[in-house]
């Protein structure tokens, strides 16, 4: 019998926002379709660090989030960089992506270091933009969902935009995101991997990949991207009618 997969939601209470941390349920909930085992363990001390992890996901948060996050954060720090090494995958949303790149800039222009996961860094002196939005991603896929985006982040040169946003708007951005090796993080939400299934699918053949596996995608996975694929197009329209 293989070794399940194991999926680690980091700081469930602080970093959970508006169900940000269903990445990890949906990335699971895909792979058990294809006949793999996978466990998920929410870690909010040292004491609740496993000693592998396939893939760690980080949820958002508010404002008020970012100190006790940077700060929990970094007692988890040893073990973040621990699997980073082991080659683990990782998804973050948001203000968990922030904390997770190499530093942040709060709106009062307090600088907060950050993990040093993502290449990144988070700069949230900038207006807020709330709205759906759609576009087409790194592979040129269409995709949408709902941004709640403060502040901007800039992307180090190793590293690609998860998202290229079409007619953009006001403050909202021209690009959206980070997708790299091992990497995926968003400030879309919906949650963004169940209205844009072909991500979760990315990390599932990442994951599988590692141990030599192919994806064995089926008919349960087929109708999650047409129920998907129907969502998306409302909100195309809905973008459509607005402009």
């Amino acid at each position: 019998m293989s070794t399940p997969f194991t999926i680690v939601r980091l700081l469930p209470q602080i970093l959970g926002l508006n169900g940000s941390l269903a990445s990890g349920e949906i990335v699971a909930v895909s792979l058990r379709h294809m006949g793999h085992d996978v466990h998920i363990l929410d870690v909010d001390t040292p004491e609740d660090v496993p000693a592998t992890a396939d893939l760690v996901c980080v949820g958002s948060g508010s404002t008020s989030s970012i100190s006790p996050g940077a700060k929990a954060l970094s007692a988890l720090m040893p073990s973040l960089h621990a699997w980073k090494n082991q080659g683990t995958s990782w998804i973050a949303h948001a203000v968990g992506w922030d904390l997770l790149g190499v530093d942040v800039i709060t709106a009062q222009g307090d600088h907060l270091p950050g993990v040093g996961i993502f290449p990144s860094r988070a700069d949230h002196r900038f207006p807020r933009f709330s709205g759906e939005v759609s576009g087409v991603d790194y592979r040129g896929r269409p995709s949408a969902g709902y941004l709640n985006a403060v502040g901007q982040s800039e992307l180090n040169e190793s590293v690609q935009p998860l998202m290229r946003l079409e007619h953009p708007r006001g403050a909202e951005p021209v690009h959206e995101g980070l997708r790299a090796d091992n990497l995926l993080a968003t400030r879309v939400g919906g949650p963004a991997l169940a209205l844009n299934p072909h991500w979760a699918g990315d990390i599932v053949e990442e994951l599988l990949a590692k141990r030599g596996l192919e994806p064995d995608f089926g008919p349960f996975h087929e109708r999650v991207e047409l129920l998907a694929t129907q969502a998306r197009a409302k909100i195309v329209a809905r973008l459509g009618a607005k402009n």
